[in-house]
């Protein structure tokens, strides 16, 4: 990617004080956080937290209250230019999970039935560590750098509401990241293509007749419709997609019945389906309500199907991955950037930025003995930040002067 001599006005050296001199801060900001979670939808102390830091900063703009309680600051570059000026944006997600938290950590959650099992607290201290990099350079570089703080990205809602208010207008790439298990601290994976899954859920009702649990003959058993259905739709990821092609169908609830002794009239089932490409979400619901029609028309029960669509794929954009890729390699070393060779089925509303511009998300390590995410021991890891807002500051760099 080739640069304009003002690319080299900032040395690599430099980027690394500036860090050193900042990492105690931000530590302490994550573990502020991390003691202090909020769920989606409800980040307004969050919020404000963040504002005040990006206001302190002197940023050019700062907004609050985008697409709920979001946090968008911008900063904009004064070195002088002879080439069009673009816009990068940089992401972090804020919210927290309804989890007990059970470790005997000193900044443990202190908010009952909530915690951040799933690192965001480490995400938005990473972004601002980056802004206050970012706004101590600004008169280096040329070009604006967009600071996006969303909320509710567990409940898959944060980034639409945020696109919708406009934080995507005038960006020209965007990059995010999200810290990993099983990955150690100091390295970082990337992957063009398709790097998570869609995640969208359904709902299926059956209703049947009820009767006596003695008499099943005068009902019609919605309970064992529902369980034919549950078993034959394992049968539309393994014989009606090709197995090269990564598809899950999961029943995750079932609900039916109130006594030992009564057939209900009703049954649910509900679900997610993950695919990796735009064709097979679109083609798995109809296969879905084919088999429940069909199982249900042979015993005589009735359905009612709805899909609702929820997160697309999460896609990387090949020349944008080789940015974060390149640099990794500069900040890590070659052999610290590992290339997935699959993507996760998991989702990421990241994704729907990736509608209005070109990006890609990374991971980054934060430890191979790490707890999963979503589980009540889960920690960010405070010596991956270093890393993570030095590769967010210098892929904004090369961005802007490419």
């Amino acid at each position: 990617m080739p640069l304009d001599s003002e690319a080299d006005l900032i040395a690599p050296a430099d980027i690394k004080r500036a860090i050193h001199d900042i990492v105690s801060d931000i530590v302490a900001v994550r573990r502020y956080l991390h003691q202090n979670p909020e769920l989606s939808h409800q980040e307004d102390k969050t919020s404000a937290f963040v504002a005040k830091r990006l206001r302190d900063l002197g940023l050019d703009e700062v907004r609050t209250d985008v697409g709920g309680y979001g946090v968008v600051g911008e900063i904009r570059g004064t070195a002088a230019t002879t080439r069009p000026v673009k816009t990068i944006a940089l992401r972090g997600d804020m919210d927290a999970l309804p989890i007990q938290e059970t470790s005997d950590l000193p900044y443990r959650s202190c908010v009952p039935g909530v915690m951040h099992a799933c690192g965001h607290d480490g995400h938005t201290s990473n972004l601002l560590g980056a802004a206050t990099i970012l706004a101590g350079l600004r008169n280096q570089f040329s070009g604006t750098v967009r600071l996006i703080f969303q909320p509710a990205e567990e409940t898959v809602g944060g980034a639409k509401r945020m696109c919708e208010d406009g934080v995507m207008q005038g960006v020209d790439s965007i990059v995010a990241l999200h810290g990993w298990p099983g990955l150690s601290v100091g390295r970082i994976a990337v992957r063009p293509g398709p790097m998570m899954a869609s995640s969208d859920t359904f709902d299926l009702t059956i209703t049947g007749k009820g009767a006596h649990a003695a008499q099943p003959h005068n009902g019609i058993d919605p309970i064992v419709a529902a369980a034919h259905v549950v078993l034959a739709l394992q049968t539309v990821s393994s014989r009606e997609m090709s197995p090269t092609e990564p598809v899950v169908v999961t029943v995750a609830q079932f609900h039916a019945g109130t006594a030992y002794n009564i057939i209900p009239g009703v049954a649910e089932l509900k679900g997610t389906i993950r695919c990796l490409t735009e064709e097979h979400r679109t083609e798995i619901p109809e296969r879905i309500e084919r088999i429940a029609a069909g199982i249900c028309a042979g015993l005589r029960a009735e359905y009612r199907f709805k899909f609702k669509r929820g997160t697309p794929v999460t896609v990387n954009d090949f020349a944008i991955n080789q940015l974060v890729a390149e640099t990794g390699v500069e900040v890590l070393g070659p052999e610290n950037v590992v290339t997935l060779d699959s993507p996760s089925m998991g989702a990421e509303d990241f994704a729907i930025y990736l509608k209005h511009a070109p990006g890609a998300m990374f991971r980054l390590g934060v430890g191979e003995q790490m707890t999963a995410l979503h589980t009540p021991t889960y920690n960010f890891a405070d010596d991956a930040l270093p890393h993570s807002i030095e590769i967010f500051v210098r892929a904004a760099l090369k961005f802007l002067a490419a």
